[in-house]
């Protein structure tokens, strides 16, 4: 299950914080070119990922050292910061992270300096990580950290965003393996016992993202999901299914 037992922690946080010569020779005119073509490119992805985190960086001082708290006391969590043009799903889609919880910039700074308005806001983050173990009890769902046999539909990541109001807003990315392709894997582990894998090209699987406002909006949405309405797509790295045989 997720630890959430350090998300009150962070109020310690506002008990200690009441407001750090050239070369000219052939060889150098060679390595020249290439090192602007590694600047180039590391400029490249430093744009790339200024991009992505161009939310936290307009953080204060003050919301920035409350963040590096929530992180530290909470590792099992994901904590992002996106505003509005920001890429949402990028930045979920590159957490490591089971659990992701996404605050406005504006709610941030908030919570930063209103303690007992940030009490209230990981009070609910805590019920919402409850709600993870929830929908799979309910649904039949696996786990898909932490599982080495995921057979079945996998509850990938549960998501809680907040905007500039503070108003939630839940996402449960779902992944399902095909029955042709589950009961293909089924035969291959019985011909080829001694094999430790096969190879992903062939494997499909089924993913989706259900949004809702509401814990009970998400979980009525989830049991009125229509796999057949889902397209197949081939699984690729990164995905939660054990396809070892």
């Amino acid at each position: 299950m997720i630890r959430a037992a350090n998300l009150t922690q962070v109020t310690d946080y506002y008990k200690s914080n009441t407001v750090s010569k050239q070369n000219n020779t052939e060889k150098a005119k060679d390595v020249q070119p290439n090192a602007q073509k590694i600047k180039s490119s590391e400029d490249k992805l430093s744009s790339k990922a200024q991009k992505i985190k161009s939310s936290e960086d307009k953080l204060s001082s003050k919301a920035q050292k409350y963040l590096e708290t929530l992180r530290k006391d909470n590792a099992d969590f994901d904590f992002i910061i996106a505003d509005k043009g920001d890429d949402f799903r990028g930045l979920v889609d590159q957490s490591d992270k089971e659990f992701t919880v996404v605050f406005s910039s504006a709610e941030l700074e908030r919570m930063a300096s209103d303690e007992k308005y940030a009490r209230e806001k990981l009070s609910t983050v805590k019920t919402a990580v409850e709600m993870s173990d929830k929908i799979n009890e309910q649904f039949g769902f696996e786990r898909a950290w932490g599982t080495t046999d995921n057979s079945g539909t996998v509850l990938n990541k549960l998501t809680m965003s907040f905007d500039d109001d503070g108003k939630m807003t839940l996402f449960a990315d779902l992944e399902k393996i095909t029955e042709k392709q589950k009961e293909r894997l089924e035969e291959l582990k019985e011909k080829r016992a001694e094999e430790k894998k096969q190879e992903k090209k062939d494997v499909t699987v089924k993913r989706t993202t259900i949004q809702a406002n509401s814990k009970e909006e998400l979980l009525e949405k989830i049991s009125e999901l229509d796999w057949s309405k889902i397209t197949e797509e081939k699984a690729t790295q990164g995905m939660k299914f054990d396809i070892t045989i």
